[in-house]
């Protein structure tokens, strides 16, 4: 088993902060129009030009803070408060609806981009802007219409949260067992380390591999032996501890972290694992030291892991 390489593990987030930031730019040349080029006489343009500033501002934050789903949900909320306040101060129906729909987008893209809990928030602070920005507008807007608006905000943010969900399951997970692919273990991974690191709780990870695959495949067929694989792993997700994380990381190779659980309890479980299914499997076991890194502690897995299967081949050579 290859060393896990060290990478960015926030490549979404960065990707979703680079979009934001178009996004905040495009409603900063919009609203520099719409207080240059006014609808109705009585606007108070300096606004427009004030909330365009505003925007431009959180662009620039954005693109200075470390990419993060929190400092997104944060400037999303910003960027919907501070319009609202300018629709408040809007004279024409059509100006607080299209920013009504400048609002439903915004919960949109946090649907899209933050995790469920974060895009609720960001939702529920959408359909307080439409309601009460229109209410405090100097414009006549039809409570009917508000309503439309607010349903229509939650209804779609709903239904893209429910598809962004169901898109990033399938690409964070391995088709065949379950278990999180290469990618999407090593972010828990960089996420998991650390916090243990700063609490100084216990950490453990296991390396398996199944043993003489490529028997199985000779044997069983790619199809029967794929079939076996599926039930060993899904015998080992069943036994989980809470906070456990299982992830494939190669054909036949998986790695398992075990938040708060000491080593000697860490081979207890991995000695039972192995022997979980039709398939048996070899395991190396590593417990967080405090000058681990995410690498060193999977390759001493890694190691230990090599070691155990050295050791079967010996034994099975000695019989």
């Amino acid at each position: 088993m290859g060393g896990m390489q060290e990478g960015p593990g926030g490549d979404r987030d960065v990707a979703t902060r680079d979009h934001l930031a178009i996004g905040l730019l495009v409603m900063a040349v919009v609203t520099t129009l719409g207080g240059v080029w006014p609808a109705d006489p009585q606007s108070p343009v300096q606004w427009w030009l004030v909330v365009s500033a505003v925007d431009l501002v959180l662009c620039g934050l954005l693109l200075t803070l470390p990419p993060h789903q929190r400092s997104t949900q944060a400037v999303v909320i910003a960027g919907v408060v501070v319009s609202a306040a300018l629709v408040s101060t809007c004279h024409t129906a059509q100006g607080v609806l299209v920013f009504a729909l400048g609002f439903v987008v915004a919960g949109q893209f946090a649907a899209y981009a933050l995790e469920r809990r974060r895009a609720a928030v960001v939702a529920g602070v959408v359909v307080a802007a439409i309601a009460l920005s229109a209410t405090f507008a100097p414009a006549s807007v039809h409570p009917v219409i508000v309503l439309v608006a607010c349903v229509l905000a939650l209804l779609s943010c709903w239904l893209m949260a429910s598809q962004s969900d169901q898109l990033r399951q399938q690409a964070r997970t391995d088709h065949l067992t379950g278990a999180l692919n290469r990618g999407a273990f090593y972010d828990r991974a960089v996420d998991l380390v650390p916090r243990a690191l700063r609490t100084g709780t216990p950490l453990s990870a296991v390396a398996f591999d199944i043993d003489d695959f490529k028997v199985v495949n000779d044997r069983h067929g790619h199809l029967g032996a794929d079939d076996l694989m599926a039930a060993l792993t899904a015998a080992w997700r069943a036994e989980l501890p809470p906070g456990a994380v299982l992830g494939r990381v190669g054909g036949d190779e998986f790695l398992v972290l075990l938040p708060g659980v000491l080593e000697v309890d860490a081979r207890r479980w991995a000695a039972l694992a192995s022997s979980w299914g039709v398939l048996s499997s070899s395991a190396g076991v590593a417990t967080l030291r405090p000058d681990d890194s995410v690498r060193s502690l999977l390759d001493r897995a890694d190691a230990d892991l090599f070691a155990a299967k050295d050791a079967r081949r010996t034994y099975a050579g000695n019989l």
